[in-house]
């Protein structure tokens, strides 16, 4: 075993950030900022500590750009290669379908030629079209990809108006990116239509924004990070303001304003009780009068109607709908009420006079009935007092 320690893979993303921080450039990574912040504090409170020359951390700075644009670079290669077999195997299917249908009209075509003249497609397919397809489906199939991918990238970070007037991408495409030139058409032809594939065209938009990142920083995260902050600046000052408010009221009322042809020496004439300087309506001015509790349906209802009688809108409402009831049915009858029944007259023993019998009564019945009669109303405190019953004997 060798003593050689492994070097440990440097975290790039974090230095750049970090670098870029310190010269004063824009930066999303809070940790980085705060590095930075650090750093810059120790340089000026600590007199051991250097100071930095800030043109030795741009240097480094390009440095750091550098190595991760060429790491990128590596990466970016690999991945646009793998989308574009995958637009490649979707090609060669569309143009071998392109080449059997191209067949199968050229055959009908040449079958209908003598006998309906006339009638003949609006397109015509001839032999050298067909042969045309052949040659390009060829040609797909032996495309090399390779130096496809280093023309797309190429070209791209060339087109690019961001990153084509950036000295390290002006020298990652000299240095690193040898593409050759090609002068036959039908490849030409064959590698616009790859790079037009939607998932080329995508994975292109990637490439390009990550290296757009590396140089100038994530323009998106950075402006969020912004956005982000205003509103926590714009959140404290809201509570500033709220605090504020919630003070003024209680200040307002702890201040006492002197009376005219009052002493100034009032201290001397001992402590003055709260209730004569508290103002009645501070509660209903600053707090607010709590609201009743909202009356029921029932009672609003009562409420319209004496208020407005039959025009209250609960009594329109259902007069409107038996109306609708009547006029869609023309034999229609609204539920009457039942009216109460009169109750049978119950005989009130204490108010309603004794009917004469309409036969003889033995008089012992007679004396009986008219006792239970006199006891009833004198229980009642109807009957007459000191009243004697006497018997007619005389039978």
């Amino acid at each position: 075993m060798s003593d050689k320690k492994i070097p440990t893979k440097e975290n790039l993303t974090w230095k750049i950030n970090y670098l870029a921080a310190q010269v004063g450039e824009n930066t999303h990574m809070k940790t980085a900022m705060i590095a930075a912040s650090k750093s810059k504090y120790q340089q000026t409170h600590n007199r051991k500590a250097g100071e930095l020359d800030k043109e030795s951390l741009k240097h480094e700075l390009y440095n750091a750009r550098k190595l991760k644009l060429e790491s990128k670079l590596y990466q970016s290669r690999k991945d646009l290669k793998n989308a574009l077999k995958k637009a490649k195997q979707e090609e060669t299917q569309k143009q071998i379908k392109k080449i059997k249908s191209a067949q199968k009209l050229l055959e009908k075509t040449e079958d209908k030629k003598d006998k309906e003249p006339e009638k003949s497609s609006a397109k015509k397919i001839t032999a050298e079209d067909v042969d045309l397809y052949q040659k390009e489906l060829e040609v797909l199939q032996s495309a090399d990809l390779n130096d496809l991918v280093e023309r797309i990238l190429k070209s791209k970070l060339q087109k690019n108006p961001v990153l084509k007037s950036e000295e390290l991408i002006i020298e990652l495409v000299r240095v690193s990116i040898p593409a050759k030139k090609i002068s036959n058409k039908t490849l030409q032809n064959i590698e616009s239509r790859l790079t037009s594939n939607k998932a080329v065209m995508a994975e292109i938009s990637i490439i390009l924004s990550s290296f757009q990142s590396i140089i100038k920083g994530n323009n998106e995260k950075i402006e969020k990070q912004k956005i982000i902050e205003q509103k926590k600046k714009e959140a404290a000052e809201k509570k500033k303001r709220k605090t504020e408010e919630e003070q003024s009221p209680h200040a307002k009322k702890a201040r006492i304003t002197p009376k005219a042809g009052a002493s100034e020496f009032f201290e001397t004439l001992g402590d003055v009780a709260d209730d004569e300087n508290a103002d009645a309506n501070f509660k209903k001015i600053y707090e607010g009068e709590k609201k009743p509790n909202r009356a029921g349906q029932r009672q609003r209802r009562k409420q319209w109607e004496e208020m407005y009688g039959r025009e209250a809108k609960h009594i329109a409402a259902e007069y409107e709908k038996r109306e609708e009831k009547r006029l869609a049915n023309p034999d229609y009858r609204p539920k009457k009420k039942p009216t109460p029944r009169s109750k049978p007259f119950a005989a009130d023993s204490t108010s309603s006079k004794p009917s004469a019998p309409s036969e003889p009564v033995h008089p012992s019945w007679e004396a009986k009935r008219m006792q239970e009669e006199i006891m009833s109303k004198a229980l009642n405190g109807k009957g007459g007092s000191n009243k004697k019953i006497v018997f007619d004997d005389s039978d």
